[in-house]
Order: C-alpha cells, then structure tokens, then sequence
C-alpha cells in the first residue's frame, strides 16, 4: 500500500508541477540552435506526460478536485507544447 501512495503522489506531482516547470522552461530565451532543440525537447516531454495524466484525471475520476487538479495540467501543458512548436519553427 506504501507503493501504491508513493505512485499516486507522483502522478499528481506530475500534472502539477511538471505543466507549470513545461511552460516555465518555454519562456527561457536561448541563443544557440542546439540549447533551444534540447530546452523544447525538455518541455515537450513534460508537457506531454502532464497533459496525458491530466486527461486520465479528468475522464477516470469523480472528484470535483481531481478534476481540477487535471485541467491544471492541461491548461498549461497545451500552451508549453504550442510554445515549443513556436520556438523551434521560428529556428529555421
């Protein structure tokens, strides 16, 4: 049961830090190609993985907080990737 609480905590911690750390790492300016690839890479993934486990939140769960705690992760995963997407389209 100790390994099912430390799995919850970490999908929640997930979705809530690892959406807002996405769009924190999208408003980092960079100079050099290969630092701007690797810093949208980085919050892709995290933006991917908040978005993902938000969506499970919101869909599997009755909870009004659950839910909240999803769109959280979605509100600022989609943005992240959106950012990225900009960020590497403006390289080339």
């Amino acid at each position: 049961m100790k390994n099912l609480a430390y799995l919850v905590a970490f999908l929640l911690a997930l979705v809530i830090i690892g959406g807002p750390l996405a769009l924190g790492l999208t408003m980092i300016r960079t100079q050099r190609r290969r630092s701007t690839i690797i810093k949208s890479l980085a919050a892709s993934l995290l933006a991917l993985l908040s978005i993902f486990i938000g969506l499970i939140l919101i869909i599997n769960s009755g909870g009004a907080v659950s839910k909240a705690i999803g769109l959280v992760g979605l509100g600022t995963g989609i943005p992240a990737i959106l950012r990225s997407i900009r960020s590497i389209r403006d390289l080339y």
